[in-house]
């Protein structure tokens, strides 16, 4: 290999150990094949049963651990894209964090020391997420889906209101007297 692809491929892996840990890099690479298409469909079809059964094998600890993953890793995508998304807010965020924590709402508003009330206030758009309830929230995933990942996502509904509600805007601007600047 050369020189050039060796030290690309090492700063590839660094970014990545930037980002992720060795053991979800282990479990997410792919190895390429020289197989011929009659043996790559063979082991194509023999890795799809392996993944399957380990799939069906996990504990239940595991399978809330991998929830949170794939919690994570949407909320890393969806942030890190440019446009707003109707069908990603924290409600949907939360409500996939509830389905992969096997919770019932009552049950993490206890555990992360939130009225049941207010929970469910946020968890149906009534409410925005506050900063210190994402830090109880980092807490709970055991610190896998960071408190600026909720915040972002809590910023990127924000910025989408502020571009949006036109008539907050202009209800808001009724109030405002002795206006500093004038344009000409």
């Amino acid at each position: 290999m050369e020189d050039k692809q060796k030290e690309y491929y090492k700063s590839l892996y660094e970014k990545l150990l930037s980002e992720y840990t060795r053991e979800e890099l282990v479990e997410a690479f792919v190895f390429p094949s020289d197989l011929n298409a009659e043996d790559e469909e063979e082991a194509e079809r023999q890795l799809k049963e392996d993944r399957l059964k380990r799939l069906a094998d996990r504990t239940p600890e595991e399978r809330v651990l991998s929830g949170i993953l794939r919690i994570k890793y949407q909320m890393k995508e969806y942030i890190d894209q440019a446009q707003f998304d109707q069908s990603k807010t924290v409600v949907y965020f939360l409500n996939e964090y509830l389905k992969a924590t096997n919770k019932k709402q009552k049950e993490l508003a206890a555990d992360i020391g939130l009225h049941v009330a207010r929970l469910s206030r946020i968890i149906n758009g009534k409410e925005r997420l506050s900063l210190p309830i994402a830090y109880r929230l980092e807490a709970h995933s055991g610190d896998l889906i960071p408190a600026i990942m909720w915040w972002k996502v809590v910023q990127k509904e924000v910025e989408q209101e502020i571009r949006t509600d036109e008539e907050k805007r202009k209800e808001e601007k009724k109030k405002v007297v002795n206006v500093g600047y004038q344009r000409a």
